[in-house]
């Protein structure tokens, strides 16, 4: 797993959907590294990394998904978290955690381009 300032961070444990959002990341432009388990992302984090913005799919992860998310906001990697379902609890972990917004499934792809955009601008 290698990443650059200029890249989206996506972390998630789904190969299936992470293959998507890698296709439709760098459709838009961007370079984009992965984090497919715990393990890779404990990784990457481990050797400083240097993501613009990661956005983190927390289906399929335990609990420990939200401490990753409190590191990589003291990184100063800001994150958008995706949840499986509309949910307040989900959001109000998200946002204690460090997240700037949490998405609920099924995403609108138009929407998460824009929020792309506008996190990857800001990083800039």
């Amino acid at each position: 797993m290698s990443g650059s300032r200029g890249a989206v961070l996506i972390v998630g444990s789904n190969r299936r959907n992470q293959d998507i959002l890698f296709n439709f990341i760098t459709s838009l432009g961007y370079a984009v590294s992965r984090a497919d388990s715990l393990e890779d992302l404990d990784a990457a984090l481990t050797t400083g990394c240097q993501s613009g913005f990661a956005l983190v799919d927390i289906t399929g992860f335990d609990r420990a998904i939200w401490e990753r998310c409190t590191r990589l906001n003291a990184d100063d990697i800001p994150l958008l978290v995706i949840s499986p379902r509309q949910s307040s609890e989900v959001t109000k972990l998200g946002i204690a955690h460090g997240a700037q917004s949490v998405l609920a499934k099924p995403l609108v792809m138009r929407e998460l381009a824009d929020t792309i955009r506008g996190f990857m601008k800001e990083s800039e």
